[in-house]
């Protein structure tokens, strides 16, 4: 009834992967680099084995998930769009080199396993490894990202 009053709660977002964090700006792609498809952050991943997985960085329904499964689209409660984009140019492999853990449409909560990557497949074709985590709709300045 008096939502006017409410106070508005940041949406918690923690990086998908564990690596190097860089600014957006410095991704080799420059749909990417100039923000073109919204705001955030990159993550080069740092690559124990030849695999590395990418986690829900935060609670979400998965709303897209292309058959080459490179990205994943994910919308949190609040209507907040949220886009993992996981290498660049990563869509030329068809799949070769992803594994994923989850199907569109389900709901999947903060550090829950999305896919796995075979690292080794895109060194072997020379594709950069950075992800990506691209605001897409509906976050303001104050989101919290805890890297």
């Amino acid at each position: 009834m008096f939502s006017l009053f409410k106070k508005k709660e940041k949406t918690n977002i923690v990086a998908p992967v564990s690596g190097k964090l860089i600014e957006l700006e410095k991704v080799k792609d420059p749909v990417f680099a100039k923000k073109m498809m919204g705001d955030g952050f990159a993550i080069v991943p740092n690559v124990q084995s030849s695999t590395f997985d990418v986690y829900a960085p935060t609670d979400a329904k998965v709303m897209s998930l292309p058959t080459t499964k490179h990205a994943i689209g994910l919308r949190n409660r609040e209507g907040q769009e949220i886009l993992i984009h996981i290498g660049i140019d990563t869509v030329d492999l068809k799949g070769k080199g992803f594994t994923s853990c989850i199907n569109q449409g389900d709901y999947v909560h903060q550090g829950e396993k999305l896919i796995s990557v075979d690292d080794n497949v895109l060194k072997q074709n020379k594709l950069d490894d950075a992800v990506m985590v691209i605001l897409v709709k509906g976050y303001d300045k104050d989101l919290l990202i805890n890297y």
